[in-house]
């Protein structure tokens, strides 16, 4: 199934988010940001009928920060989520893995993290939501960028942008993956560009895309770019 992540209409109400999503494809994926905070405005998602995923808070929300009051806080917020993920029928929620503000703060950040899992674990088991930690870009703040990086038993989402920044998408494929956000750049930076458009091979990973059947997100900047991707993907003969 192919849906779109509802962060290409950050300028619309969430509300009108949803009913142009719901115009193309039979998924969204609400980013819990600015106006489509879900905190604020869950009931909204029961007028359209659509199936959801759900990306947790990114500002605010670090499950590595090296404050303990701070991680517990962040992880007491993906429990929250949780419960609202049972209440629009959404069973995967997509986290960010953390971040750390100083290189000297990485492996105080790194073990912080390793202290969070276990408790992502448990709040994944109890709510029936499958928490789905994201990799992340080529910014050096950011944990989770090597394939190698262990994120215990919770479920992998492949950003496939992020992973073409690092240069390592190859060696991502070889993960077990639960969830897909798609998109692509020209290796630098993090452009969110509809497929084809950047320098990604996505010939050589259509068969995988058509053979996996997690959700596949379309994560673009624009609503223009999303129509694009989708066609782009449809071409691909991926579903």
């Amino acid at each position: 199934m192919i849906g779109i992540s509802s962060f290409a209409y950050h300028d619309l109400s969430l509300g009108e988010a949803l009913q142009n999503i719901e115009h193309v494809v039979n998924c969204a994926e609400i980013f819990s940001e600015g106006k489509h905070d879900l905190f604020r405005q869950d009931e909204i998602a029961f007028s359209y009928d659509l199936k959801y995923t759900v990306h947790a808070p990114s500002t605010d929300l670090n499950l590595a920060s090296i404050r303990e009051p701070i991680r517990n806080a962040a992880l007491q917020l993906v429990e929250d989520m949780t419960d609202i993920c049972n209440e629009i029928d959404a069973e995967v929620m997509v986290v960010h893995p953390g971040y750390f503000p100083f290189a000297y703060d990485r492996d105080f950040a790194f073990n912080a993290f390793q202290k969070s899992l276990p408790v992502l674990e448990r709040i994944g088991e109890d709510a029936g939501v499958r928490i789905c930690v994201e990799n992340m870009p080529k910014w050096e703040c950011f944990l989770f960028r090597e394939p190698d990086f262990e994120i215990g038993a919770n479920d992998f989402v492949l950003d496939i942008g992020h992973a073409n920044t690092m240069g390592n998408l190859e060696a991502f494929l070889e993960r077990e993956i639960s969830h897909f956000h798609i998109h692509d750049n020209h290796g630098d930076n993090d452009e969110h560009l509809p497929p084809g458009e950047g320098n990604i091979d996505f010939s050589a990973i259509k068969g995988l895309l058509r053979q996996n059947n997690s959700i596949k997100i379309i994560e673009n900047k624009s609503a223009e770019d999303a129509l694009q991707s989708l066609s782009a993907l449809k071409n691909m003969g991926i579903k």
